[in-house]
């Protein structure tokens, strides 16, 4: 504590507070100071405002600063640095390396990237507008959403369209095939083609709520089995046809080696990010979609991207009607048709940042053109062998990107993840009563009888559908 003086009220250093300085009608004790008496009485206000400057400086010189203010006042804490917010990324996403897109710096003209995005990929351009701006030379591409000081990526457009360009992607495009001798009757030769059979089935089906029973004698219908039945025929099928086929599951099993309890902590993440309340129930509904769904299409998209490298998938799937009750399962009377490719991001789809890098790897890889001109022909003899009328979307959750009524752009887990063209089933609505009689019948010889029509049995049916169009479409490229 430092020794003071008082003036008037105010202590200075060099005595105990409790030896006052002795102003006595406004004189100084000249034992102290020893200022001329005459010049003190004609200037009293000045000598006062004078002590008061010089006790001041005494006492910043003799105590430190921090007493100022009196001992109890603590020193300022320093101002806590910025946060950078966690990324948004899709379920089970990885941040995004944003050099992946070096490799296509100036092979895409500004008027095909707007148009592709336009047409296809964003289900609105208002959509992508806050994350893909589209500059004369250059798209700027916002790097991290919530996070506008992470700045952007850079890709910038072909100037000159005579310029040669190469594409970095690991499939062949049919045009990069050898051309087929005349009377070749093998039309897929050199051809490499992965079939997805989606779901999982088995004892899991239930748990990926792809599994209904409706009467005590019959075989519940679960579509990871169905997938996979499908799979193997339509495999048969394009290896007789010169194809090489590879399947991303063989058994009703799952890829992943990852099960709900070993993604708890991700459910809690990702619902925490979200703003959800993380209940013990929520958490535990998130880690089981995300086993059985995210995991299990990532691990397969790592296996093909990494291994197998096809030209293109077949994503092998049934449809269903949503239940009235899903509590007293019940037959619907809706039974349709319809393939997908991979387009229609929405705003938050396109918001995720590991999202919006794989639909611009898609968008720049040309996937499109592809995957359109397959379905185009797939959905006509899908048609005429399941007799099936066409299913549509309301422009929200999937969008026409031509005049045909039985193929939409959407975007699904498994048709963004596989980074080549990619063609998505949904034929038969599973809850369907006809459908459900054609299961119950299962893979027999020849033809059998449903509602006054002889049909194959449905997964044969299925693999022909699809057979016939791979064909035609190969045929008329090469």
């Amino acid at each position: 504590m430092c020794r003071r003086r008082r003036l008037d009220g105010l202590l200075l250093p060099g005595l105990h507070a409790s030896q006052p300085f002795p102003l006595q009608r406004g004189q100084l004790n000249q034992s102290t100071l020893n200022p001329p008496t005459s010049y003190f009485s004609r200037s009293r206000p000045f000598a006062r405002a004078l002590l008061v400057l010089v006790g001041l400086m005494l006492y910043g010189h003799s105590c430190p600063a921090a007493n100022l203010s009196g001992p109890d006042t603590a020193e300022a804490p320093a101002p806590p640095e910025p946060t950078i917010p966690l990324p948004l990324l899709a379920q089970l996403g990885a941040p995004p390396d944003w050099s992946q897109l070096d490799t296509y710096q100036r092979t895409i003209t500004i008027d095909e990237f707007r148009h592709l995005l336009d047409h296809c990929y964003a289900r609105k351009s208002v959509d992508y507008q806050d994350f893909i701006q589209i500059w004369p030379d250059r798209a700027r591409i916002r790097r991290q959403s919530n996070h506008s000081e992470a700045g952007f990526y850079d890709l910038y457009f072909l100037s000159d369209r005579r310029k040669p360009v190469t594409i970095d992607r690991y499939w062949k495009t049919p045009w990069q095939l050898p051309a087929l001798p005349a009377n070749e009757h093998r039309p897929l030769l050199g051809v490499h083609i992965a079939l997805d059979p989606g779901h999982i089935g088995g004892k899991w089906a239930n748990e990926e709520q792809r599994y209904y029973k409706i009467g005590e004698d019959t075989i519940p219908v679960q579509e990871g089995d169905l997938t996979l039945q499908t799979a193997k025929l339509l495999e048969k099928n394009l290896v007789a046809l010169g194809a090489r086929v590879t399947l991303t599951r063989r058994a009703l099993e799952p890829v992943t080696h990852l099960r709900p309890d070993d993604l708890a902590a991700d459910a809690r993440a990702w619902l925490v990010q979200r703003n959800n309340l993380p209940s013990e129930a929520l958490i535990k509904k998130t880690a089981e979609r995300l086993f059985y769904v995210s995991s299990e299409l990532r691990t397969r998209a790592e296996i093909l991207n990494t291994e197998i490298k096809p030209d293109l998938v077949l994503c092998l799937h049934f449809n269903a009607s949503p239940w009235r009750n899903p509590y007293r399962p019940a037959f619907r009377s809706i039974n349709n048709l319809h393939l997908l490719v991979n387009g229609c991001y929405s705003r938050s789809e396109i918001a995720e940042d590991d999202t919006r890098l794989e639909m611009l790897q898609r968008l720049l890889q040309r996937t499109y053109y592809y995957e359109l001109a397959l379905a185009d022909e797939i959905s006509k003899t899908m048609a005429d062998e399941t007799r099936l009328p066409s299913m549509g979307y309301d422009g929200n959750s999937g969008k026409s990107v031509n005049d045909n009524p039985y193929v939409w752009a959407r975007n699904l887990l498994a048709n963004r993840k596989f980074l080549c063209p990619v063609v998505f089933f949904e034929p038969y609505c599973m809850n369907h009563k006809e459908v459900h009689a054609r299961i119950q019948a299962g893979p027999y010889r020849g033809l059998r009888e449903f509602n006054g029509t002889y049909r194959k049995n449905i997964y044969q049916e299925y693999a022909d559908g699809a057979t016939a169009g791979i064909v035609n479409y190969f045929r008329r490229v090469r």
